[in-house]
């Protein structure tokens, strides 16, 4: 399902926030027609019906005046609710509370409509119609972990690009579909660890290769480990101005963290996919040390030995396409691969019984969030922790 990064949204209700037992004054809690995320806002800055733009968590906004009551609130940079690094924007927890007494969290930033017309009519004169061009428009980009923090990430051998056949793994908030659901519905959850993304595939044999989320890496590179002595003709045309290379190269595996973990997964994988003659790209995610994932102090993995855990495979026979849940099961038994935990298979009668199962699993569990998919993968997005996502850096 296409992850569309601003989404247009109408207010559908406005909720009392309380303090202990008394009523918050300055702000409320809104909820919205089209998705089921929470945003806390100025109290009556918004009406019912009213229209705005909603950007989620892991995305970073530029600094420009649009966005200065949420860099510089109040007009100090040390007030803001983003995170650290790059504006980048995140679950922020309220110590209030709806009068049930749980704490309130607001998941994303909220853009007037009447704001943002104002802003491209004195930038440009004209408003992007769709929301993708309006977060290129406004600079807004996807939050992404350097990977100078992965050892190895951009410094061993020349990482190439993505392979342009194969879609870059990025989950869809279940709270931007999840009014697109119909249930009852058959749904599979599996944790979804804070790591790095790693793609393994193998393409008709012959074409093979291991991807961090933006980048194809080289499995080996030819690295210098001394030099030769030059010949009498090359000391003769040195004489003239004309150079040689005199390194002495030894083909060397890369020693980034994503090649180490990865390699005897390929290895299997060109093995099974010429015994069966399929071609199949393995996606999971890269996990313990150096892989710092979304910089989450929390993260329950940061002190695990270095280690991949899968959460699905795709035919890449073509373009990339998922694989049915069944199929990736048979497949990564018969491969084998560690996995990803599953927490539930089962039947959900309503979105209110997912997201309490959802939920209860946090409260004893400290992890980012969970996938769900359906059987046949036609459906699969993401459900956030809350309490863990305000905690990024």
């Amino acid at each position: 399902m296409e992850n569309t990064i601003v989404q247009k949204v109408t207010i559908k209700q406005k909720h009392q926030l309380f303090k202990g037992e008394e009523p918050a004054n300055s702000i409320e809690l809104l909820s919205f027609e089209e998705v089921g995320f929470p945003i806390v806002a100025q109290k009556d800055l918004y009406s019912i019906g009213d229209v705005a733009y909603l950007v989620e968590p892991d995305y970073c906004i530029p600094d420009i005046p649009l966005f200065e009551s949420y860099i510089r609130p109040y007009g100090d940079v040390s007030k803001s609710k983003l995170g650290k690094k790059n504006n980048r924007i995140k679950a922020v927890k309220f110590n209030l509370h709806r009068g049930d007494g749980n704490p309130v969290f607001s998941y994303g930033i909220l853009i007037p409509k009447n704001e943002l017309k104002e802003y491209f009519a004195n930038k440009s004169g004209f408003t992007p119609v769709h929301e993708d061009g309006i977060a290129t428009a406004l600079g807004i980009i996807k939050y992404e972990a350097p990977e100078e923090s992965i050892k190895g990430g951009v410094k061993s051998g020349n990482s190439g690009t993505f392979p342009s056949d194969m879609y870059k793994t990025d989950e869809t908030n279940f709270n931007k579909i999840c009014n697109l659901i119909e249930f009852p519905i058959h749904l599979v959850g599996t944790v979804k660890n804070d790591g790095s993304s790693t793609t393994i595939y193998v393409k008709n044999d012959s074409n093979y290769g291991i991807c961090s989320r933006n980048l194809e890496k080289p499995i080996y590179f030819n690295k210098v480990v001394g030099t030769r002595k030059a010949t009498l003709w090359e000391k003769f045309i040195k004489l003239f101005g004309w150079n040689t290379d005199l390194s002495i190269r030894e083909k060397v595996l890369n020693d980034s963290d994503f090649v180490k973990a990865s390699l005897v997964y390929l290895n299997a994988l060109r093995v099974y996919c010429k015994t069966n003659n399929v071609s199949l790209a393995l996606r999971g995610e890269l996990i313990g040390a150096s892989s710092k994932g979304s910089g989450n102090k929390n993260n329950p993995a940061k002190n695990l030995p270095l280690q991949l855990a899968f959460f699905g495979i795709d035919d890449y026979t073509g373009f990339a396409k998922k694989l049915p849940y069944n199929e990736f099961k048979k497949h990564s038994e018969a491969l084998p691969l560690p996995l990803c935990e599953e927490v539930f298979n089962r039947e959900f009668k309503s979105k209110e019984e997912l997201i309490g199962t959802c939920e209860l699993y946090f409260k004893n569990h400290l992890i980012e969030g969970l996938v769900l998919r359906n059987l046949d993968s036609t459906i699969s997005c993401k459900y956030m922790n809350l309490a863990y996502d305000s905690k990024k850096d």
